[in-house]
C-alpha cells in the first residue's frame, strides 16, 4: 500500500511536468505560428487599411468642400413683348406747307366797291372806262389755290400704351460658381462618411505592432 502511494505520488509528479512540457511547448508553437499573421495583420493595419479608410474620409470631405467654376457662352435670340406707357408732353414745332386748291363759301355778302372796269359800246360806239360796285352773296362757293406755309409750335399731351414686340440678340460668357456642399451634397457626404466611421474606430483600435504584448 505504501509503495502504491509513492508510485502514484511519482506518477503524479511526472504527469504534471510532461503537462507543462507538453503546454510550453504547444505555447512556444502557436507563438512561431501566431507571430507572421499577427505580422501581416499589423502590417494591413498601419499600410492599407489605415489609410485607406483615412484616404476615403479625406476625399468626402473634399468632394463637399469642393465647387464647379465654369463659363457658359450664351448666343440666343431674346423675345421681347410688352406695352410700354407713355404719359409724357412732347413738345411740336415745324412749317407746315399747304398747297392745294379748295373751294371757300361765304357766309355773308361780301361788298366790292370801285372796281376798274371797261365798257365796249355796241355798233362801235367806242370803249368807256369806269368803276363797278358789287355784292356777293352769301353761301357762293369761290375757287381758291392755297400756297403758303404755316409755322406750328405747339405743346401735345401723350397718353397712350405703345406695343413692343422685338426679338434681341443676346452674346455674353456667364461666369458660374457652384459649391457642391451647398447645393445639396452636404447630407450625401455626412451619410459617406457615416458608413465608414465604424470601420475607422474598429482599426485604429487595433495596435500597431506586436510589440504591444511584450
Amino acid at each position: 500500500m505504501e509503495r502504491l502511494k509513492r508510485f502514484w505520488g511519482a506518477f503524479k509528479d511526472v504527469a504534471i511536468l510532461f503537462s507543462f512540457i507538453v503546454n510550453f511547448v504547444m505555447v512556444i508553437l502557436l507563438m512561431v505560428i501566431s507571430v507572421p499573421a499577427l505580422q501581416t495583420t499589423f502590417a494591413l493595419k498601419t499600410g492599407l487599411l489605415e489609410p485607406l479608410l483615412n484616404d476615403l474620409d479625406a476625399a468626402f470631405v473634399g468632394l463637399g468642400e469642393a465647387s464647379i467654376d465654369a463659363t457658359i457662352n450664351i448666343d440666343e435670340q431674346l423675345p421681347i413683348q410688352f406695352d410700354l406707357p407713355l404719359d409724357e408732353t412732347l413738345p411740336v414745332q415745324f412749317d407746315l406747307v399747304l398747297r392745294q386748291h379748295t373751294s371757300v363759301v361765304l357766309q355773308q355778302p361780301v361788298p366790292l366797291y370801285g372796281l376798274p372796269a371797261q365798257f365796249n359800246l355796241p355798233g362801235g360806239g367806242g370803249v368807256i372806262n369806269g368803276n363797278v360796285s358789287l355784292s356777293l352773296p352769301a353761301g357762293l362757293q369761290l375757287p381758291v389755290s392755297l400756297d403758303l406755309v404755316v409755322p406750328v409750335s405747339q405743346t401735345i399731351p401723350v397718353h397712350m400704351l405703345v406695343p413692343v414686340s422685338q426679338t434681341i440678340p443676346v452674346r455674353m460668357e456667364v461666369p458660374v460658381h457652384i459649391p457642391l456642399g451647398e447645393s445639396g451634397l452636404d447630407p450625401v457626404v455626412y451619410d459617406l462618411r457615416s458608413a465608414i466611421r465604424p470601420a475607422r474606430q474598429q482599426i485604429e483600435a487595433l495596435p500597431d505592432g506586436i510589440e504591444l504584448f511584450k
